[in-house]
């Protein structure tokens, strides 16, 4: 039974039921039968045609036929480099000559350890370092990226020079494993031609270029906003595992076999574990050495000495770390020249390096169709991981990157760089890092580290020819720290959201497993998956009024929030699209008690409670919250009118509230007016107003009849 107050205010109607739950409504309300009763539209008419061809138009004019002014405004643009330039300050100097110095120092050691990586001649690391810090000082955007040869990228380049070099066997292992299929190796220590290997490469990094400027030119930079965070987390991650694989043998100092293909991780870690007998001692002590020094130094030694320099003036705000990389392979190359280290105990040298620029030398044009799966691959992995350091450090220090001439610039670095013997390159999270820390200040920094690299390059980089790969293994293998801590993002997502671990996981194993192009495709499936999964089944909410207030919570969640009596309000947290909008039907449906097979209100049910079955019975308005669809397409429409024709059908008086504009055009289009009897209201609180005085009309109606009959 309802009852009503003996006393009301003017501005507030209160209806109680039996749990003593009021409603209170305050303030004017809308509700008509037609949204343009509730809202007066302009004329607005869709010009998404024209206005699209309009600047199709402009980008072409502006483009292809600029003008004077807009020429100029396009140099610039193109060449960023000169608007930094311009407002350059003496005073930042000292802090990029300090920058510029410690991160070329860090990229010695690391551009010859991932050019070994990349199973190619220890000076193309050098080469990449060199080009690509002094093209992105011109062409970016980004005034703190290190550019230069990364882990993953070079272990990526290094897949695919193993594969286009190692002679193919047709060696079956395992068939219960691989049923029966076959995987390409080759003896660690076969002779493979170094330069057809840089062939390779630097067409690699030449179809990549064209990649990332093809993107450029056409605005697709939005592409890798299908990487999410996880599956970045997840990929880089497994790449690392692969990357401190590849390793293991250089520190063990063991000639094996090397895999290509799924399952290779699988392989190598067998051969590993079969050939652990033939280590050599030196060379593994060799290793040893080097990792503890190069932990103890950056664990300790680091937090220290950077302590103790702050006491300085001129390093108050300047973090410059222990050039130990550098340390380790002055020390390495030293010891192994004196004791011969090769000659005397067979230990791995770098052996040639040589010395100067090697003569520009264009790609190979019969190799670049069968590298364009590869060079997409790494152009997406490139821009995803350069482009999310880049945005981290120019929100932290307030300026824009433009996200389309980062492209360009990655392009023109991995273009030009291959005419002289450079693999594909990308920004380095760990010299960023030392960039930042070392206050640098712009790609003035870059040019500076550029200088330093040059005269390594043409005088000294032949020193190191004594220099044993176990010293470069080390050094990789302790900088890989940062991406094997990410294990423990596979626990912080997993707290947040169960699907997003599982795309962590799947992109990691796929990874490890597969590979690093199948982990790429497979972490993008299920990402993809997820987001279909997520608008798939969304989430239906039923609301109930928030502690006698205007606002509405969702019912099973707050203890203060109730469900109106005689009323259901029902939201579906998502678009109703083909393929989501049965879902919506079934669960609209479902939330009042209508059976989906006749359309009529269900009998009681054992499975339901008596209070429910009481409750479904006592409903007779639902008011639908259209606030969370955000899209309702022609399929969509038809089952959402098909819907509230079934509440028609079975006498309930509908209610839609905040339903968008465009999402009301559609269903208009589709003769909503016509098929179905609806209210349209402004808010949800206007739906609940009008409600209860319609509950109030009726109630006196009730009376009037019954004093009349008596």
């Amino acid at each position: 039974m309802l009852g009503l107050p003996d006393e009301q205010n003017e501005n507030s109607d209160t209806i109680t039921n039996n749990n003593s739950h009021n409603i209170n409504i305050d303030g004017q309300f809308t509700a008509e039968k037609s949204f343009d009763h509730v809202f007066f539209p302009t004329a607005y008419e869709d010009r998404t045609s024209s206005l699209l061809f309009r600047q199709i138009c402009s980008y072409v004019q502006n483009k292809c036929l600029p003008s004077k002014k807009c020429g100029i405004s396009y140099i610039k643009l193109l060449f960023p480099f000169l608007s930094w330039l311009k407002a350059y300050k003496l005073t930042w100097l000292p802090n990029d000559i300090v920058c510029g110095i410690t991160v070329a120092i860090m990229q010695i050691p690391q551009g010859m350890g991932y050019a070994l990586l990349a199973h190619l001649p220890a000076i193309t690391g050098l080469y990449v370092s060199f080009f690509s810090s002094l093209i992105y000082a011109l062409f970016g955007t980004s005034r703190h990226l290190s550019m230069g040869a990364i882990a993953v990228i070079s272990l990526m380049t290094g897949n695919v020079v193993n594969r286009l070099t190692v002679k193919e066997t047709l060696t079956t292992m395992v068939p219960s494993l691989l049923n029966k299929s076959t995987i390409e190796s080759a003896s660690n220590g076969a002779i493979i031609d170094p330069s057809y290997a840089i062939t390779i490469a630097t067409t690699l990094a030449f179809t990549v270029g064209i990649v990332q400027l093809l993107l450029s030119i056409f605005h697709l930079g939005f592409v890798t906003s299908f990487l999410s965070d996880t599956f970045v987390s997840g990929y880089t991650c497994g790449t690392a595992i692969l990357v401190f694989t590849s390793q293991v043998p250089d520190i063990f100092g063991l000639s094996l076999k090397r895999y290509v293909g799924p399952f290779n991780v699988i392989y190598t870690y067998i051969e590993i574990f079969s050939n652990l007998k033939k280590t050599n001692i030196i060379t593994l002590l060799v290793s040893a050495c080097s990792i503890i020094a190069l932990v103890l130094a950056k664990e300790y030694l680091d937090p220290f000495y950077k302590k103790k320099i702050k006491k300085f003036k001129l390093f108050k705000n300047v973090q410059i770390p222990i050039p130990m990389e550098l340390i380790i392979i002055i020390i390495g190359t030293l010891v192994s020249y004196l004791l011969d280290l090769n000659g005397n105990y067979k230990v791995k040298i770098v052996n040639t390096i040589g010395r100067g620029f090697r003569k520009p030398q264009g790609p190979s044009v019969t190799l670049m169709p069968t590298l364009m799966k590869d060079a997409v691959i790494i152009a997406i992995v490139t821009f995803a991981i350069c482009m999310s350091l880049a945005k981290t450090y120019a929100k932290k220090f307030k300026y824009i990157v433009n996200s389309n001439q980062e492209l360009t610039a990655y392009g023109a670095c991995n273009i030009i760089g291959s005419f002289f013997a450079s693999f594909p390159s990308a920004a380095s999270l760990s010299r960023t890092s030392v960039y930042v820390n070392a206050g640098g200040r712009t790609q003035m920094a870059s040019l500076v580290a550029c200088s330093f690299l040059l005269i390594i390059i043409l005088r000294i980089g032949s020193l190191f020819e004594s220099l044993p790969k176990a010293c470069l293994a080390s050094i990789i293998v302790v900088a890989l720290k940062g991406l094997l801590l990410q294990m423990k993002d596979f626990y912080t997502i997993g707290r947040v959201t169960k699907l997003e671990a599982v795309v962590w996981l799947m992109t990691f194993l796929s990874t490890v497993i597969l590979d690093v192009d199948y982990g790429l495709f497979v972490g993008i499936i299920v990402s993809l998956f997820v987001v279909i999964l997520r608008q798939f089944r969304p989430r239906t909410t039923i609301l109930g009024q928030y502690d006698r207030s205007n606002a509405y919570k969702k019912a099973r969640r707050f203890s203060n929030a109730f469900e109106i009596p005689h009323v259901k309000i029902f939201r579906f947290e998502s678009a109703i699209i083909y393929f989501n909008a049965d879902f919506f039907r079934e669960s609209l449906l479902d939330s009042i008690g209508i059976d989906l097979k006749t359309g009529q209100q269900r009998k009681n049910n054992p499975q339901e409670s008596n209070d429910m079955c009481l409750s479904f019975r006592s409903i007779t308005h639902i008011i639908i919250d259209c606030s969370s669809i955000n899209q309702i397409d022609y399929s969509g429409g038809k089952i959402f009118i098909q819907a509230l024709k079934e509440l028609n059908g079975c006498q309930y008086k509908v209610y839609l509230c905040q339903l968008r504009y465009y999402n009301y055009d559609v269903l208009q289009k589709l003769q909503m007016d016509k098929e179905c009897s609806v209210i349209v209201t402004a808010t949800l609180h206007d739906a609940v107003h009008d409600i209860q005085d319609d509950l109030r009309e009726n109630h006196n109606n009730k009376l009037l009849l019954a004093n009349t009959e008596l």
